[in-house]
């Protein structure tokens, strides 16, 4: 018959084993990821494609942001993390938008604007393994592109989203206090819709014109001009992407669009235009 002592050192020993199988298991978990492709030169500040493995294939994410934080250290996160290296200094960073798809990841990030020109080197965080090093170069020179629109034409009033490079981090206009605003002292919800569009077009502008960091696109048509800013953000295979809605008022045909991007309160970058249909 055991004694007491026994069972006692039993059942400690059990738990020393379900520890370590639970220790192990977890450990599996996390994976050194290896990366696909990433950009080799990058402008601070500006917003860069990471692709790599999946570190969960079993479980489909897809999220979309339009900023990237950087991190004081490494975090806890539900999905990988970057870290940077340059001149013996690391940043972390936070990635932003974020989408699997099978065995791959694709995701954007920004590159922190600690960091100085020359090279640099990135690594992929997996909880707390980092993939290899991977080298990249940062450059003084920004630009950025538009590629395409997705789908076929854009049409008037309706949103539509843009395929380019370039980008950087941008801010989302909360519109509800402005629609708040504008019905209690204008009856913006007696007006209609195109008459909306541009009352609070003119009213968001305000704003948007003192934002430090963002993306701006000016869309052209017959020699008149409108302005309209960023409603989302995100990325897929094809590039970053940037969400808008056209002006109420544009007519069928083809309409040019182009896009600015400011950084610290001064523009550093404008898109060749790009041309559209409108339908």
């Amino acid at each position: 018959m055991r004694t007491s002592h026994t069972y006692r050192y039993t059942i400690q020993l059990k738990l020393i084993l379900v520890a370590l199988i639970l220790t192990v298991a977890t450990g599996a978990q996390a994976r050194r990821l290896k990366v696909i492709t990433y950009p080799k030169e990058i402008a601070a500040g500006q917003l860069g494609i990471v692709i790599f493995d999946n570190p969960a294939p079993d479980k489909p994410m897809a999220r979309t942001n339009c900023t990237a934080d950087r991190l004081i250290a490494w975090v806890k996160s539900d999905i990988p993390i970057l870290r940077i290296e340059q001149k013996g200094k690391q940043v972390w960073t936070s990635i932003g938008s974020y989408y699997t798809i099978g065995d791959s990841s694709i995701a954007s990030f920004m590159a922190p604007t600690t960091l100085e020109p020359g090279p640099a080197t990135l690594f992929v965080v997996n909880d707390r393994d980092a993939s290899v090093p991977y080298p990249f170069t940062v450059i003084t020179t920004y630009s950025t592109s538009l590629t395409k629109i997705v789908g076929s034409a854009i049409e008037p009033l309706k949103a539509f989203t843009l395929i380019g490079s370039g980008f950087v981090p941008t801010s989302i206009v909360n519109t509800k206090p402005a629609i708040d605003e504008l019905i209690a002292n204008v009856g913006y919800d007696k007006m209609p819709p195109i008459e909306q569009w541009y009352t609070l077009n003119r009213r968001i502008i305000n704003d948007w014109d003192k934002i430090a960091m963002g993306n701006f696109l000016t869309v052209a048509q017959n020699g008149k001009e409108w302005r309209t800013f960023v409603d989302g953000c995100g990325v897929d295979t094809r590039g970053l992407s940037l969400d808008f809605q056209a002006p109420p008022d544009l007519k069928p045909g083809p309409v040019t669009l182009t896009l600015s991007v400011r950084m610290n309160h001064q523009e550093v970058a404008r898109s060749e235009p790009l041309t559209v249909m409108v339908q």
